[in-house]
Formats: C-alpha cells, structure tokens, sequence
C-alpha cells in the first residue's frame, strides 16, 4: 500500500506533572539509542526531535548538554535518522530570561533568536537542520513566520483546535496531508486521536502514539491512512510513569506507579542514583507498533526529506 508514515520522537526529559521525573541518561541518552537500534533492525526512517534544555531546575544545564552533544555524535553512524531541535526554551542561553517552558510564551524577536541559537548548535556538530518542533507542540500566531525568517521550512506540530484524524468515540476517520502555510513553512502535522480520557468527564485529542494507545486499537484506522505522523518519547523506553488512555492493565499499572515506583524513584534521585527499568510498559509497545509497521510493509520517511 502507498503510504507515507512518518515516525517521530521527542527526546527529552519527562517533568510533567504526576509522572515528574527530571532524569536523564536513561530517560534522553539510552532512551534515544535503544529506539535506534530498533530502528536499525528494521530498516525504518525516524526524526529525532532533541530537546535542547533539560526542563527542570534540578538538572544541571551544562551536564546535560554534554548528554546532548554525547547523544548526537552517537547517532551520527545512523543514516536512518535525521535529528532536529526540539525547543522547551527554560533556561536556555539567550540574551533574554528563558523563565517559561512554551515556545509559544515568546515574541517573535525572541522566537527567532531561540531558534537561531537551536541551529548554530546544531550546525556546530555539522548537522543542517531542516524541521523543527517547539516543547508540547505549543504555538501562537508568530510561529511560522519565525520559523521562515531563520529559514526552517518544516514543523512537525500537534494541530489542536482542528478535527481529529482518528476519532475512537465515534469511529470516524478523516485524512489529512502535509500542507504549507502563508508563510511558506511546510506543516507535517502529527496524526491526532480523540478519546475519552482517563481523567473523569475528559474528552481529549492527543497524538497518535504507543505512549497512549495499543496497536490493537488503532491499526484499523492506519490501514486506511494515505499519511501517518506516529510519535513517541524516549523517556517511555525506561522510566516507570503513569499509563494513559487505552493501555492493557492500566489501573493496576497507575496504582502499582503511585504507590511503590515513583516514591522510590524519587528516593533514588535524591540521592543521586538512577533506575533504568528494562520491562516498561511503554518500550514493549513501541516492539509492536514497530513490528505492525514492518509486517504491513509501511515506507517509513524523515520529515522535510
């Protein structure tokens, strides 16, 4: 079948909320290199969006850029994938406070010189950056023509506010394509899912993901995809968190998390050591999102390529 899938993976720390957990050798290092192998083994094609601040206040900035620069010289013998900035601006090292997480919390001035300091980085390990995706796919109205000023013709965002490409509560598909804005930057946009949440009362749309769906529950409306924007976090391979949405044994899994794994984890982290789980729930997931992928035969592609 003639098919464009795109598979792409935010890598970065996981801080959010319940699951905070602001590690990140195994979460962003091993996390990244283990979906590689995967990967590799399979011949597909992945963007690796690489966060480019550490996101929490514990984790020392440049530690984790030396992590960064680490990860990226060891992905440099993988033809298969293409690395990219991926801004969660706090604390990065401009010439003004980085104070807020959100791309999407700057002026444009300050949009263009964040992503002008993410491709000087980047071209400074000799790689050309050709896409971007800003920190939770936040974004105002400034956002392409910042992008088009520093010359990135590509992003790779969540599209929020409009229709869902897979509706779970209803069983509607609707289709959607890359397309180009006003000011000339090309939207890969991630396949988007609505669904009934776990949280009570909540309707969600969230994006199209091992880290909130089975294989299972959505092949059906991927066999029927002309275009597929699959994405993932390498903090899912090896970090213990809660499970979202559709996941098998997810109650038994959240409660075993809240009150055993995450106290000892942060035990642990306060005391300078870090857990690399093997077993996750996450990472066998991923084995068989990957797996699927290969047995229908999906040609797998890097954004903006």
């Amino acid at each position: 079948m003639n098919k464009r899938v795109y598979l792409t993976f935010d890598i970065e720390t996981i801080v959010s909320k319940l699951s905070y957990n602001p590690t990140f050798h195994g979460s962003v290092f091993l996390g990244a290199m283990y979906i590689a192998h995967e990967l590799k083994k399979r011949n597909q094609k992945a963007t690796f969006y690489i966060s480019l601040s550490p996101k929490a206040k514990e984790i020392c900035f440049s530690k984790y850029i030396d992590t960064i620069k680490m990860l990226i010289d060891a992905l440099e013998g993988y033809d298969n994938i293409k690395v990219e900035p991926h801004i969660h601006a706090f604390r990065l090292p401009v010439s003004f406070q980085c104070e807020k997480d959100e791309f999407s919390a700057y002026t444009r001035v300050q949009q263009v010189e964040l992503l002008n300091w993410s491709k000087k980085f980047f071209r400074k390990r000799g790689i050309e950056v050709k896409s971007f995706r800003p920190g939770g796919y936040n974004v105002n109205k400034s956002y392409y023509e910042a992008l088009a000023e520093v010359g990135i013709y590509a992003s790779s965002v969540l599209l929020k506010d409009e229709e869902a490409n897979i509706d779970l509560i209803n069983g509607k598909l609707t289709q959607n394509k890359p397309f180009s804005t006003e000011s000339g930057v090309k939207e890969y946009p991630v396949t988007s899912v609505k669904v009934k949440s776990i949280k009570p009362g909540v309707t969600e749309t969230v994006n199209l993901s091992p880290d909130f769906f089975t294989i299972e529950s959505v092949k059906e409306y991927m066999d029927q995809m002309e275009y597929i924007n699959i994405n993932f976090h390498s903090f899912s391979m090896f970090n213990k968190r809660l499970a979202r949405e559709n996941h098998k044994k997810q109650w038994a899994h959240n409660i075993k998390f809240m009150l055993f794994e995450k106290p000892v984890s942060k035990l642990l982290r306060n005391s300078n050591m870090e857990v690399v789980h093997h077993d996750t729930l996450f990472y066998n997931e991923l084995i068989k999102w990957l797996d699927y992928i290969e047995l229908r035969g999906y040609d797998t592609q890097i954004i903006a390529e």
